[in-house]
This record gives C-alpha cells, structure tokens and sequence, in this order.
C-alpha cells in the first residue's frame, strides 16, 4: 500500500508541477522572438517608429485589461487546460499572421491576437500551477515554475541568435507557429481540475483588502521596466553596444540563466522558511541597480549587471508567486491570480507606452535606466510601509 502510494505522489507531482513548467518553458521559446527581437524586425525592416512600436507593445498588455479576470473567473468555473489548448491555436494564427502582414494596421491587429492568446496561455497556466500544487515544496514548485519559463525564454534567444543570421523573421515566425500548434497534444496529459460554483462577490471582497492593494500597487510600479525593456532592450544592445543578432542572443540568454538560476534556489529557501518579505528587499536592490548599470557602454560591464538584474528579477517573482499563494483561497486562485496578473499588465503596459517614444528621442539606454531608478525607489517606500504597519499593530 505504502508503494502504490508513493507512486501515485509521483504521479501527481508529474502532472500537476513539471508538465506545467515544461509546457510554459516551451511557450517561452516561442514568444522570446516576439517579445525581445521583434522591435528590430519593426524598426529595421518594417520602418515603424517608436512611437508604433511602443503603440504595438503597449497594446500587449492593454489586451491583458479587458480579457484577464474574466478569463481567470473561467479558469475557476472550468477546467483550465480547455483554454490552454485554445490559447496554443491562437497563437499559432497570430504569428502566421506576423510573418504575413507589413503594414502597421494589419499588424497592429495580428499583434493584437497574439496579445490575446498569450494573456489566455499566461492566465491559464497560472491557474493549472497553482490548483495543483501542494503545500509541501509550494516554494520549490513555484521556482521550478518560473526557472523553465526562463529555460525557454533563454533557448529562444539563442535559436533567434543564430536562425535570424540564415532565415528572415518571417520564415521564422511561420515555423514557430507550427511549433505553437504542435503544443496542442499535451492536452491529453494536462490535470483536469474542476470549476467552482459562480463566486463573484468573493473575489471583490478578497482583492479589496489592504495587504493585497500594497501588493498590486508595488508591482504595478516594478513591472514598468518590463515595459521599457520589451521596447528598449534589443534596440539598446544593437545601437548602444553594437551587437549583432548572435550576440544578442547569447547577451539575452546569459540573463535568463540567472533568472531561472535565482527562481529556483529562491523558491527552495522558501521551502526552508525564508519568507517572500526577506526576498523582496535584495530583489529590488539587485533589479534596480542592475537595470541602471548595465546602461554603461560597455559589453562584458553591461552583461554583468544584466545578470544581476537577471537574479533580482528572480527573487521578485518568486515572491510574487508566494504572496498570490498565501493571499488567495485556492477555489478562487485563478482569478485572483488574474487580478494579480491584470496588474503587471498594466504596468508593463504603461512602461511601454512612455517609454517607448523616450528611447527613440533620447537613446535607448535611458528608459532602461530610468526605470531601473523606479525600481530602486520602490524599497524605501515598501520598508516605510512596514513600519508604519508595524507601528500600528503595536498601537
């Protein structure tokens, strides 16, 4: 009996923790061009300006503010994995559509699908991760979780590094679509949780608490820099630093690895009883100097900081993923972790949009070290806001 059970523990832990993580590393490999290279594509090839290219991927987020919660409260009502596979679909006719379209209306709208099908996948995903997981390992799954998505995140850019060099972007999107189509046969293997009973004025008095408000409002701030670095990055790396298509790739990819290094050792300390709070701090510290630093130009000086940054990311998310867990009931988890979600949407969202014109007028560095300072600013506020709660309770 003891066997038979430690084998099912197997089993569950297969389905519900790694499929979930190899699939979203996947998914990562197939949006990396999209979301780090694409801005070359638009300027260089496409001769869209700032002003476009912060319009297209502000629009990515801006998606994310009608469609998120609703799809996370379906998440809670259905089985997630059915939005996943439609999610992948999608996908996969928004990138044909990229690699087919040049004018910037057509592509605006076929960006705008891929926005879409990505706030689907993300939303989705998110849910499945997080009804299946147990409350032994929580923080090594969730680092688990977000090391494979940067896994992905770093085979893309070094497949988009060295494909770019023989094939042009729209070859590659079009196979990549094929890729995002041929994920639709995990469907079978996925966990297929069960939906809840209709819970609305739940989840308006779950997110309307003080500790949760703190919570979207910092992170709204800190993920103006994925705004500035989806429009500002890879244009920074090849006017500023004078890399070519390779280079970026390895500069991307070397970040990754520290981003995914960072989740996972992060999320086995929280195993180990060191709390989301304690991460918090140092994460700031290394993301915000990280992002203002590796504006110097210089190569090997920049990278190093890149891998900083990388790791402070690393150390947010986590406590992010944490927070969503210890914040919300797990019936209700998608669309809370949705709210969550629609909140770094925003943020990336208006980082995007401000930014994007900035690198174009003022050089691309200065968005990224902005941005950075943001970040920098949000660890005083965040500890002021600890003592005056702290002073409070006391009183």
């Amino acid at each position: 009996m003891k066997q038979k059970s430690a084998n099912r523990s197997q089993q569950v832990y297969l389905r519900d923790d790694v499929l979930p993580s190899l699939l979203s590393g996947s998914y990562a490999f197939v949006s990396s061009l999209t979301y780090f290279f694409m801005p070359l594509f638009l300027k260089d090839h496409l001769g869209f300006s700032g002003s476009q290219i912060g319009v297209l991927y502000a629009g990515l987020s801006i998606t994310g503010l009608f469609i998120t919660f609703p799809i996370g409260f379906l998440n809670d009502l259905f089985t997630p994995r059915t939005l996943i596979v439609l999610s992948l679909i999608m996908t996969a006719l928004a990138l044909f559509g990229q690699a087919a379209v040049t004018h910037f209306i057509p592509f605006f709208l076929v960006f705008l699908l891929f926005g879409v099908s990505n706030n689907i996948f993300r939303t989705s995903l998110d849910a499945l991760m997080f009804k299946g997981a147990q409350e032994d390992n929580r923080g090594t799954r969730y680092g688990l979780f977000n090391a494979m998505r940067m896994i992905g995140f770093t085979a893309g850019a070094l497949f988009a590094g060295y494909a770019l060099r023989t094939f042009d972007f729209s070859s590659k999107l079009r196979n990549l679509s094929v890729f995002a189509l041929a994920l639709v046969l995990v469907y079978p293997f996925l966990a297929a949780t069960p939906g809840r009973r209709w819970e609305l004025f739940n989840y308006r008095k779950d997110f309307f608490k003080k500790e949760v408000i703190v919570f979207s409002l910092w992170l709204f701030f800190f993920t103006l820099h994925w705004g500035a670095e989806s429009t500002c990055v890879s244009l920074f790396l090849r006017h500023h630093l004078d890399l070519q298509m390779s280079g970026i790739g390895y500069y991307m990819a070397t970040e990754f690895i520290a981003v995914a290094l960072a989740s996972y050792w992060c999320g086995r300390m929280v195993d180990r009883g060191i709390g989301p709070e304690r991460l918090l701090s140092p994460g700031l510290i290394a993301s915000g100097l990280g992002h203002i630093l590796m504006t110097y130009p210089d190569v090997t000086f920049s990278l190093f900081w890149r891998v900083i940054h990388g790791g402070g990311d690393g150390a947010v998310m986590i406590a992010m993923y944490e927070g969503i867990g210890r914040l919300f009931h797990v019936d209700r988890v998608g669309g809370n972790a949705s709210l969550i979600y629609l909140v770094t949407l925003a943020g990336s969202f208006a980082g995007a949009l401000i930014f994007g014109p900035i690198g174009e007028l003022a050089g691309y560095w200065v968005p990224l070290a902005a941005s950075g300072l943001i970040t920098l600013v949000l660890l005083p506020v965040l500890i002021w806001w600890r003592r005056r709660e702290d002073a409070h309770s006391a009183g």
